[in-house]
């Protein structure tokens, strides 16, 4: 578990890091191609380059004040001021319910601050968006797996390796899982948002 949180600490300092002058083009085209080489990349500096491109595509928002918004809550994220940021995520989903990092970010605010069931809510949410969001399901399986609901952990894990395959320590603590009950499956919402997976 140590080893996932520590893994976990680096995709939040990439999504906190992450560059917004990406592109605004074509943004599916684009996430599309970085998951492709995503999945087939071997070398550590081409993958933590691919991660940080897609961590790029999910926080780009063309409209220039729902960017101002998402830089704010982001700027009060890494200030730690996490009820601000969440004041600031709630204004952009308000605006921008479609756009899923919004909903990601929230739901990072929220788990900072220990607000499990809202965190929860959120990551639901940004999956429903956004189905590759190997961050988003590495949050679910952290939040779950301390919950005790280790088949949805493991449900969560599996989708995060997935899409990134190259998530350290993923696959130990979906085994560690495993040998405590989470390798009960047959659940018809196996990650707990009122859906099937993907």
């Amino acid at each position: 578990m140590n080893a996932l949180r520590a893994c976990l600490a680096a995709l939040l300092g990439l999504m906190l890091g992450a560059n917004v002058q990406a592109q605004n083009a074509g943004s599916g085209t684009v996430l599309d191609t970085l998951f492709i080489k995503l999945q087939s990349a071997t070398d550590p500096s081409a993958i933590k380059s691919l991660e940080a491109a897609i961590w790029e595509q999910w926080v780009m928002v063309p409209d220039m004040s729902q960017r101002a918004l998402m830089m704010r809550g982001i700027a009060e994220m890494q200030q730690q001021e996490l009820e601000a940021s969440i004041e600031t995520f709630t204004r952009l989903i308000d605006v921008a319910p479609d756009v899923s990092e919004a909903w990601n970010k929230r739901a990072t605010a929220h788990w900072l601050m220990g607000n499990f069931p809202a965190s929860l809510a959120d990551i639901c949410e940004t999956v429903k968006r956004e189905p590759r969001h190997f961050g988003a399901y590495s949050g679910l399986g952290m939040i779950r797996a301390e919950m005790g609901e280790n088949a949805r952990a493991v449900a969560a894990f599996e989708l995060a390796r997935k899409w990134n395959p190259h998530i350290p320590g993923i696959d130990g603590e979906i085994e560690r899982l495993k040998v405590l009950g989470g390798d009960k499956g047959g659940d018809v919402d196996p990650l707990g948002c009122g859906r099937p997976s993907t």
